[in-house]
């Protein structure tokens, strides 16, 4: 093999080794740049919700309860049955004061009549346009 073909292999590999993480990380990507599939009030996320599994959604609710028992699964219960777990960022739980309403993104990882789980979830900049879909 001669020089240029060997750097040439290099390029490949090296370019492999970069993309392929990519590849692995769209839901953190999602996540963080994504725009959401949809918008909706955490009342009404049972109906919506199952339209979007696997998507990543904005919702707005008031903040039932804060679980930080677990630092590395913190959880935040919306009213409407909405789960939105933030993993291991227990300061972001944290800034949900139970009682507020608040603003959320994240992945609908399971939707029933029963409630959504929003896994991962983060806060969402309440300034930002929402324009929430109705059932």
């Amino acid at each position: 093999m001669n020089r240029s073909s060997r750097i040439a292999r290099s390029l490949q590999t090296l370019t492999l080794a970069l993309l392929l993480p990519l590849g692995a990380g769209c839901q953190g990507w999602t996540m963080d740049y994504g725009k959401p599939a949809a918008q909706f009030e955490a009342v009404d996320a049972a109906a919506i919700a199952p339209d979007h599994v696997g998507e990543k959604v904005a919702v707005r609710g008031e903040v039932r309860s804060v679980d930080v028992s677990d630092p590395e699964d913190c959880v935040v219960e919306l009213e409407g049955g909405v789960t939105a777990r933030f993993g291991d960022f227990k300061d972001a739980a944290e800034s949900c004061p139970v009682g507020t309403v608040v603003y959320l993104y994240g992945i609908v990882k399971a939707a029933s009549p029963g409630g959504v789980t929003l896994d991962p979830a983060s806060r969402r900049d309440p300034t930002a346009p929402f324009e929430p879909e109705k059932p």
